[in-house]
Protein backbone atom coordinates (compact mmCIF):
# COMPACT_ATOMS: atom_id res chain seq x y z
CA UNK A 1 0.00 0.00 0.00
CA UNK A 2 0.90 3.33 -1.04
CA UNK A 3 -0.27 5.98 1.35
CA UNK A 4 -3.32 6.66 -0.66
CA UNK A 5 -6.80 5.30 -0.65
CA UNK A 6 -8.92 5.09 -3.76
CA UNK A 7 -12.62 6.19 -2.92
CA UNK A 8 -15.90 7.20 -4.52
CA UNK A 9 -18.24 9.37 -2.94
CA UNK A 10 -21.81 9.60 -5.01
CA UNK A 11 -25.13 11.72 -4.87
CA UNK A 12 -28.08 9.21 -4.24
CA UNK A 13 -30.85 11.54 -4.44
CA UNK A 14 -32.21 11.48 -0.61
CA UNK A 15 -28.58 10.76 0.72
CA UNK A 16 -24.83 10.12 -0.44
CA UNK A 17 -22.89 7.80 -0.82
CA UNK A 18 -19.25 6.67 0.03
CA UNK A 19 -16.65 3.71 -0.43
CA UNK A 20 -13.19 3.05 -0.04
CA UNK A 21 -12.02 0.25 -3.01
CA UNK A 22 -9.02 -0.37 -0.86
CA UNK A 23 -10.59 -2.61 1.81
CA UNK A 24 -14.17 -2.46 0.43
CA UNK A 25 -16.14 -0.60 2.52
CA UNK A 26 -19.24 1.58 2.37
CA UNK A 27 -20.55 4.97 4.57
CA UNK A 28 -23.68 6.81 3.86
CA UNK A 29 -25.22 9.99 5.03
CA UNK A 30 -27.30 12.83 4.47
CA UNK A 31 -24.39 15.13 3.21
CA UNK A 32 -21.37 14.58 0.99
CA UNK A 33 -19.47 15.86 4.18
CA UNK A 34 -21.32 13.43 6.37
CA UNK A 35 -20.60 10.21 4.50
CA UNK A 36 -16.70 11.31 3.54
CA UNK A 37 -16.26 11.60 7.33
CA UNK A 38 -17.94 8.61 8.11
CA UNK A 39 -15.69 6.40 5.59
CA UNK A 40 -12.36 8.01 7.12
CA UNK A 41 -13.94 7.14 10.55
CA UNK A 42 -14.70 3.77 8.81
CA UNK A 43 -11.42 3.29 7.62
CA UNK A 44 -9.29 4.21 11.03
CA UNK A 45 -11.69 1.67 13.04
CA UNK A 46 -11.09 -1.21 10.28
CA UNK A 47 -7.17 -0.20 10.36
CA UNK A 48 -6.88 0.10 13.98
CA UNK A 49 -8.90 -3.85 14.46
CA UNK A 50 -7.03 -5.18 11.71
CA UNK A 51 -3.21 -4.37 12.77
CA UNK A 52 -4.08 -3.75 16.47
CA UNK A 53 -7.47 -4.87 17.55
CA UNK A 54 -8.90 -7.87 17.83
CA UNK A 55 -8.49 -8.79 14.29
CA UNK A 56 -4.74 -8.72 14.01
CA UNK A 57 -4.36 -12.39 13.52
CA UNK A 58 -6.31 -11.68 10.42
CA UNK A 59 -4.39 -8.40 9.19
CA UNK A 60 -2.80 -10.25 5.95
CA UNK A 61 -6.30 -10.78 4.52
CA UNK A 62 -8.24 -7.89 6.00
CA UNK A 63 -5.35 -5.32 4.46
CA UNK A 64 -5.76 -6.79 1.03
CA UNK A 65 -9.26 -7.05 0.83
CA UNK A 66 -10.10 -5.25 -2.64
CA UNK A 67 -13.49 -3.94 -3.82
CA UNK A 68 -14.61 -5.59 -7.45
CA UNK A 69 -13.45 -4.88 -10.73
CA UNK A 70 -16.44 -3.17 -11.74
CA UNK A 71 -15.94 -0.88 -8.63
CA UNK A 72 -12.70 -0.25 -9.56
CA UNK A 73 -12.72 0.45 -13.65
CA UNK A 74 -15.55 2.70 -12.56
CA UNK A 75 -13.04 4.80 -10.03
CA UNK A 76 -10.68 4.66 -12.87
CA UNK A 77 -13.39 6.46 -15.24
CA UNK A 78 -13.85 9.18 -12.77
CA UNK A 79 -10.31 10.38 -12.41
CA UNK A 80 -9.99 10.16 -16.13
CA UNK A 81 -12.82 12.49 -16.56
CA UNK A 82 -12.15 14.38 -13.42
CA UNK A 83 -8.54 15.02 -14.78
CA UNK A 84 -10.27 15.67 -18.37
CA UNK A 85 -12.08 18.55 -16.89
CA UNK A 86 -8.90 20.19 -14.82
CA UNK A 87 -7.41 20.22 -18.47
CA UNK A 88 -10.09 22.35 -20.18
CA UNK A 89 -8.23 25.42 -18.38
CA UNK A 90 -5.19 25.04 -20.47
CA UNK A 91 -6.74 24.09 -23.47
CA UNK A 92 -9.92 26.54 -23.21
CA UNK A 93 -13.78 25.37 -23.20
CA UNK A 94 -16.17 24.64 -25.75
CA UNK A 95 -20.09 25.82 -25.58
CA UNK A 96 -23.15 26.42 -27.39
CA UNK A 97 -25.07 28.89 -27.91
CA UNK A 98 -28.58 29.63 -29.98
CA UNK A 99 -27.95 32.03 -32.70
CA UNK A 100 -29.63 35.09 -31.76
CA UNK A 101 -32.55 36.70 -33.93
CA UNK A 102 -32.33 39.87 -35.53
CA UNK A 103 -32.17 42.78 -36.15
CA UNK A 104 -28.82 42.74 -35.37
CA UNK A 105 -26.52 45.52 -34.74
CA UNK A 106 -22.98 46.25 -35.05
CA UNK A 107 -21.29 46.93 -31.18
Amino acid sequence: MNGVLHCIIKNEGAYWSARCLDFTLYAVGETKAEAEDKLISEIQEYLYEAIEGKDKEFAAQLLLRRAPFQDWLKYYVISFLQNCKSFSTLFGQSFQTAVPHGPYHHA
